[in-house]
């Protein structure tokens, strides 16, 4: 093999090994981030519309609820369709998710309850799905449905019902 062969053969050996290097770390990245920035946008609405006023803890479960929809069979199998399927969410029907997603594009959640209903978006969707009230832990992957008043809640935290 002659010089300037036996260089090219290198040069695009390491170019390959860089590439390959790039694409597992961009792999990599995505993996850590298994939601897009609309998810993201979407689930930190609800969640200030449903849960703005109440503990870090409520929010976490509000949030928990819509990714159990998201990942059941009996729901839509997406973020925004659990949000605005029909009869579910009132601040869908009554125009406030619309305006707080604005607010989301606008960068307004990035102090205050803003902020924690955008940190518990971002835990409930890269996974987590235990919640502590009052020094206790609860798991929420069984949950489904909240509100102020159910029949026969398992589980209560703060305004907030869930079963």
């Amino acid at each position: 093999m002659s010089m300037k062969k036996g260089i090219k053969w290198i040069i695009t050996f390491i170019f390959v090994v860089a590439c390959s290097v790039a694409v597992l770390g961009t792999t990599s990245e995505a993996a850590k981030k298994p939601y897009t920035s609309k998810d993201l946008k979407y689930m930190a609405a609800i969640i200030y519309c449903e849960a703005g006023n109440q503990s870090y803890a409520g929010k976490m479960g509000v949030g928990c609820v819509v990714m159990n929809r998201v990942n059941s069979s009996r729901f839509p199998n997406t973020v925004l369709k659990v949000i605005k399927q029909k009869g579910q969410f009132g601040p869908v029907r009554q125009g406030k998710f619309k305006r707080e997603v604005r607010n989301v594009e606008r960068g307004l959640y990035s102090n205050g309850a803003r902020r924690s209903c955008m940190k518990a978006a971002q835990e409930v969707l890269e996974g987590q799905t235990k919640v502590t009230y009052k020094g206790k832990k609860h798991n929420m992957k069984k949950y489904y449905y909240f509100n102020g008043r159910l029949s026969k809640p398992r589980l209560r935290i703060g305004g907030h019902q869930f079963k």
